[in-house]
């Protein structure tokens, strides 16, 4: 002490009772601090060596692995009243039990034999079909026979018509022939009347050759007679061969018609029919909407619908099937600066709540009550939070009594690391370094992305 202040408070001042003062003046003092220091310098930096096991954290909630296994609701696919309940909260059931009945409450499902009345109408429909069928085939074989007598007729008609033409070319030949004879006959005729004039022929001769004359007029005469009937019969055999085409033709442009009025009719009916066949179709699966049936074996809870006589509508929930036999699974929520790190089979450790843990992120090997477990699928896009959900398979020797809901914290492991390192990533911002897990490099077909 210099002792420049004219107070002197060292008579008044026990210094025994202070340590430090204790050792001022001594020797030993400074190299044992330096000594300590020196050794905990030299802690501190073999310390910055040791592996880190860098990570990233999520959190999520338990659920099951597989979309079959986890709670489903039931609900009324139609709108009606519900008149029975068969089952109850707590109740275990069996896929294809009838949990609840409803009854119907819309007009035009009221009548109870709505179904049957329905089937009637398709039947009645089938029977006009049907003979709207046979009026079609009917028609066709009209039109058939038509065709067959309208080839018969016109062959027959050719016939005739050859057989006219060949009457017609005889009598022709016939009356040409008749006709040089009366010119010979007329030539002589004329011969005699001058023999008889000079004397050379008696006048009976004359009238012999005129007799013969007159006989072959008669015959010349009939011959054209009958040439021109020939004529005549053939023109008529040919003005029916020309009708006949037109009479037929009449008749099965009539049938045609006729059928196809019969086929728009029977196209009628056919969408008629599967117009009631639709509506009974659509009103047997009704039917079968009356009743509530569980989709799946478990346990029944929640249900929201519960006094007789309530009215609900499509789609409404009744109930919640909750499955008893099940896999574990933790759905995790990761962000998205974070996402690129995390790929199918990456290792996270989990910390449940209810289950007491004591953690170090670092190693994760000295952490007590954490469980671990494998991504088995990753999100492609983010939810309404802007979170990636990543489903997480469990690993071994999860908890028993872990129910679904239970809240889970993650913390995905990545690559191991020296202390410094992780300190000096730290102090950058820069991002945890990316891993590659055993599956992700089995395969061959995905992109491998080193991000440093």
């Amino acid at each position: 002490m210099l002792k420049l202040s004219r107070q002197i408070i060292s008579d008044r001042i026990d210094l025994s009772r202070y340590k430090s003062f204790s050792q001022l003046g001594n020797p030993f003092i400074g190299p044992k601090i330096k000594r300590r220091f020196t050794i905990i310098a030299a802690i501190s930096l073999l310390a910055l060596f040791l592996p880190w096991t860098q990570n990233i954290q999520g959190k999520g909630q338990v659920t099951m692995l597989r979309p079959e296994q986890r709670p489903s609701e039931i609900q009324a696919q139609i709108a009606g009243q519900i008149a029975q309940w068969y089952k109850q909260e707590g109740d275990i059931v069996t896929a294809g039990d009838t949990i609840a009945r409803l009854q119907e409450i819309k007009s035009e499902y009221l009548d109870p034999e709505v179904i049957q009345r329905t089937q009637e109408q398709v039947d009645a429909k089938l029977d006009a079909l049907a003979g709207y069928n046979a009026k079609v085939e009917a028609l066709e074989e009209l039109i058939r026979t038509l065709r067959t007598n309208q080839g018969v007729k016109a062959q027959s008609l050719e016939y005739k018509r050859n057989a006219a033409v060949a009457a017609a070319f005889a009598d022709s030949t016939n009356y040409h022939s008749q006709k040089e004879n009366l010119e010979v006959a007329q030539t002589q005729a004329k011969r005699y009347d001058q023999l008889l004039v000079q004397g050379l022929k008696s006048r009976t001769d004359v009238e012999q050759y005129r007799v013969k004359l007159a006989q072959q007029q008669a015959k010349t005469e009939q011959a054209l007679g009958k040439w021109e009937s020939s004529q005549n019969k053939l023109l008529d055999v040919t003005l029916e061969l020309a009708n006949n085409a037109n009479a037929f033709l009449e008749k099965i442009s009539k049938a045609q018609s006729d059928l196809a009025t019969a086929k728009s009719n029977a196209a009628a009916a056919q969408g008629e029919l599967s117009q009631y066949r639709n509506k009974l179709a659509s009103l047997q699966v009704r039917a079968g909407y009356y009743y509530i049936i569980a989709p799946q074996s478990g346990k029944l809870a929640k249900v929201k619908t519960q006094g007789l006589g309530e009215t609900v509508k499509e789609g409404t929930a009744l109930a919640t099937i909750v499955p008893t036999s099940y896999e574990l699974a933790v759905e995790l929520y990761i962000s998205p600066i974070d996402m690129p790190l995390i790929h199918e089979g990456s290792k996270v450790m989990f910390q449940f709540d209810g289950w007491p843990a004591i953690v170090f992120r670092g190693w994760p090997g000295t952490s007590y009550g954490t469980f671990d477990g494998k991504v088995v699928a990753v999100d492609q896009v983010t939810n309404d939070k802007g979170k990636y959900r990543v489903l997480v398979a469990p690993g071994e020797d999860w908890p028993k009594n872990l129910r679904a809901g239970t809240g889970a914290r993650g913390i995905a492991l990545l690559n191991n690391v020296p202390i410094w390192y992780e300190i000096w990533r730290q102090f950058n911002s820069f991002p945890p370094d990316y891993y590659e897990p055993i599956v992700a490099k089995e395969k061959v077909d995905k992109p491998k992305i080193k991000i440093k």
